[in-house]
């Protein structure tokens, strides 16, 4: 019994080291840069780094719901955390999906906790999450939280959508040409 119990704790340690490698690594630029997107909620604002350097900022909208957390499907949340992109889809009905990495392991273990989600649900958002894959956007947690454009239409001056964060179109296309997967996306208050 004590070997499997020092087997899994070396297992998840590693699968930590290795988790926090590859986001060091995943979005460097040919030039050896790191890209990085930060979120202001609060401020509804987003910026694009390169190496630490501000490269561009973006006016944003939020969920309908934006002062906190998101904790559940449905809830008009944005979420807060650490995060990346895992998902860039070229067409979407807002025009450009950046697809991130919510739910993180974070926001699982909140979940696990609260009885949300399953220890095989919990374990497969934990790989996800170390391989830099799309995390399971199925569970009660929801999912499918990116960023977008507006789809054609005009710029609201409210928060609008169910937890994403949009940008402009002009802005959406920018991000897209630019932002590979893997890039970090830091999410706070």
């Amino acid at each position: 019994m004590r070997r499997v119990v020092h087997g899994l704790l070396l297992g998840v340690v590693t699968g930590c080291c290795v988790l926090a490698a590859s986001q060091a690594w995943s979005s460097r630029t040919d030039d050896g840069d790191e890209l990085a997107l930060r979120v202001w909620k609060s401020r509804r604002e987003m910026w694009l780094e390169d190496g630490g350097r501000v490269v561009r900022k973006f006016s944003i909208a939020l969920g309908a719901h934006p002062k906190s957390s998101k904790l559940v499907r449905g809830d008009g949340r944005t979420p807060e955390g650490t995060y990346y992109i895992c998902e860039k889809r070229p067409q979407s009905r807002f025009r450009h999906f950046l697809g991130i990495s919510y739910p993180n392991v974070d926001d699982a273990e909140r979940a696990y906790a609260e009885r949300l989600i399953s220890a095989d649900e919990w374990a497969a958002i934990f790989f996800a999450n170390l391989e830099q894959t799309v995390p399971p956007w199925s569970t009660a947690m929801g999912g499918r939280v990116g960023i977008h454009g507006y789809g054609g239409r005009s710029k609201l001056p409210i928060d609008w959508t169910e937890g994403c964060i949009a940008v402009g179109d002009s802005d959406i296309d920018y991000l897209y040409e630019r932002v590979p997967l893997g890039t970090r996306v830091t999410i706070s208050e």
